[in-house]
């Protein structure tokens, strides 16, 4: 499968609906049928939807459900990532023109109205609001002398 990359500003129009970067929507057919899974990040720190092929989406519940979590309270924090990031999940489908409908629920809980940015995330992308985004970014920023050398095979 090809990966997901890149930056890319859209914006909202007044349904709710935003249409999926050109760069994206070519991964998307095929066995995904241009279908996509939109839940609530699985980053607790930052606040953005995380968009997932719908080929990818079995991938990734089965890696849930195989996930090693230790400790007294296992069942909860299980319990929690279902709540959290499954239970939100929703199946949506492209239009004609590449757009999905953003539910209202998540566009409230990424806080996005009208300005969004789309970013590649390899296997997934994510939307973001524009602030948030720009958040995000300055975040990243200040941590960025902390970020190890790319190793000499990577170059």
């Amino acid at each position: 499968m090809e990966k997901f990359h890149g930056k890319f500003a859209h914006s909202l129009d007044e349904k709710g609906r935003v249409a999926i970067p050109h760069k994206f929507r070519t991964i998307l057919g095929g066995e995904n049928e241009n279908r996509v899974i939109v839940t609530r990040s699985s980053n607790a720190k930052f606040v953005c939807l995380d968009i997932y092929p719908y080929a990818e989406w079995d991938a990734i519940t089965d890696r849930i459900e195989r996930m090693d979590i230790a400790g007294d309270d296992a069942a909860l924090i299980r319990e929690g990532l279902h709540a959290h990031f499954v239970h939100n999940a929703q199946d949506l489908e492209l239009d004609k023109q590449g757009r999905i409908l953003i539910p209202q629920e998540h566009r409230e809980f990424a806080g996005i109205e009208k300005e969004v940015v789309y970013t590649g995330d390899i296997r997934k992308f994510r939307l973001w609001s524009k602030g948030a985004w720009e958040r995000y970014q300055r975040d990243m920023d200040q941590i960025v002398d902390k970020i190890p050398p790319i190793p000499q095979a990577l170059r």
